[in-house]
Parts: structure tokens; sequence; C-alpha cells
């Protein structure tokens, strides 16, 4: 006889914190390809083209982008991290937040790679 047991309770560790990046970078690339495509279809002018550049070079747009690579590079490296897991069964041969944060230094270190780059424009 199966006797009823509760839910358990979202337990705020690694892989749970990895989980839920993980879904929210992936919604913010899906609505950034929308808005990307749709910027591009709006370029029909140069006057318009010229309005976007402007934009572009801002500080702030600069600032957004260097989170969009934050994000791409977030999403890419866990979602390398799931496939070790998935196929490789990964969180079964070594401490699974072990595993996980060996993923996000990972991710940590081309995040700065990759965004130096783009923070020396910020400036000029």
């Amino acid at each position: 006889m199966a006797y009823y047991r509760p839910p358990a309770k979202y337990r705020w560790h690694a892989g749970f914190v990895a989980w839920l990046l993980h879904r929210i970078t992936g919604l913010l690339l899906i609505l950034y390809l929308f808005l990307h495509e749709w910027l591009i279809s709006t370029l029909q002018s140069k006057s318009s083209f010229d309005a976007a550049m402007a934009v572009v070079a801002s500080p702030l747009f600069k600032l957004l982008e260097i989170g969009l690579w934050a994000a791409v590079i977030y999403h890419a490296v866990n979602g390398i991290r799931v496939v070790f897991v998935n196929f490789f069964h990964a969180a079964e041969r070594s401490n699974y937040n072990i595993n996980v944060w060996v993923f996000w230094i990972i991710a940590a270190i081309l995040f700065v790679i990759g965004a130096i780059p783009m923070a020396k424009g910020l400036f000029y």
C-alpha cells in the first residue's frame, strides 16, 4: 500500500540555481532574438539606420551587450554541463554541486575574456 508523501520543498542548491538560470537565460535570449529581428526589419531608410546606430553606440547599449554576452555564455556552458550530466552520467560520478561549480567557473572565465574588449568600448 502506498502512503501519501508530501512534495519536497525546493531547496536553493547549486543544481536548482543552475536549472533556474538556464531557463531564465533561455527566455532572455528568445526575447533578444525577436527584438533583434524587429529592429532589423525597421531599418528601411538611411535615417532609420543612422538613428539605430546612434542608439547602438550609447554606453547603455554597450552595457546591455555585455549582459547579452553573459546570458549567451551562461546558457551555452550550462547546456554543455547538462549534456555531460545526461549522456555521460557526470552527476553520478562526482559530487553534483562540484560539477555545477566547475562549469560556473568556466562560464565566468569565458565571460571575463569576452567582456573585457566589450567594456573597453564603454569609455571611448
